[in-house]
This record gives C-alpha cells, structure tokens and sequence, in this order.
C-alpha cells in the first residue's frame, strides 16, 4: 500500500500527552492532514471503525491496561484493519525489545525520542512500502 503523507489517514496509539501532541505536530508541519490521536486500544480500534480506512498506527508498546502488543493482535485479526500498517513508535529499544516487535507482526520500528527533522520523512518511506527499523 503506497500512500503519500499527505492524504495518509494515520491514528497515533499514545498514553503520553507530550508525546502524541509532538507526534501530531511534526506531522502536520509537514503536510499530514488526517492524524488522530488515541491514548488505548479500544479508542483506536473504534475509531478506526469508523473511518472508510487506515493507512497507519503508530502505536507505543508499554501503556497502562493494553499494550502495543495486544493492540497489534487485534488490527492484525481485525478484517477491515489487518491491512493497515502498524509502526511500533517507543522508548523501548533494547535489543530484546526490537525483536519481540519484530516477532508480533509489526511493519517498522521508530525509536523514541523522535527525530524531529526525519521523522515526516520515516513516516513517509514506510507509507511508501519500506520498512524501517531505525531505533536510535
């Protein structure tokens, strides 16, 4: 699925205030028009739902209740989701943790903090079908 950033329809999964408004700032900066920000699973997968589609989650992996984990085994089994791509988007970057996001189906790996002059640009390369895994 080639989408460009602009027309994207993206939902940010993110307990973290400060982080989902930075995350939603540097992509709006550049252009993103259709970014929403959920801070569990439940909100995204509703309202995802309701969108004719998602293009891109970006999910943070350790939050209260439900994990990135658990939210990756719900798009996955989600028939109107399973397609969408899904970017684990975390602090977490120790080698065991990259690869158990490896292992759990996600499509790219953006480590926190961002970098906020690449970040847009990451966004980008993934919605143009390239996978990234791009930690520190």
């Amino acid at each position: 699925m080639k989408t460009s950033l602009e027309n994207a329809t993206i939902i940010v999964v993110e307990d973290d205030p400060n982080s989902y408004l930075a995350t939603l700032d540097l992509l709006k900066m550049e252009g993103a028009t259709s970014v929403h920000c959920c801070s569990s699973g439940n909100s995204a997968i509703a309202l995802a739902e309701s969108l004719p589609q998602v293009d891109l989650f970006l999910v943070d992996i350790y939050m209260p209740g439900e994990t990135g984990y658990d939210i990756i085994k719900r798009i996955r089994s989600h028939p109107q989701l399973a397609q969408s791509k899904v970017v684990a988007l975390t602090a977490s970057v120790m080698y065991d943790d990259i690869r158990r996001v490896k292992e759990a189906g996600f499509d790219s790996f953006i480590g926190k903090p961002v970098r906020p002059v690449r970040f847009a640009n990451q966004v980008r390369e993934i919605l143009s079908g390239e996978v990234l895994w791009e930690w520190r």
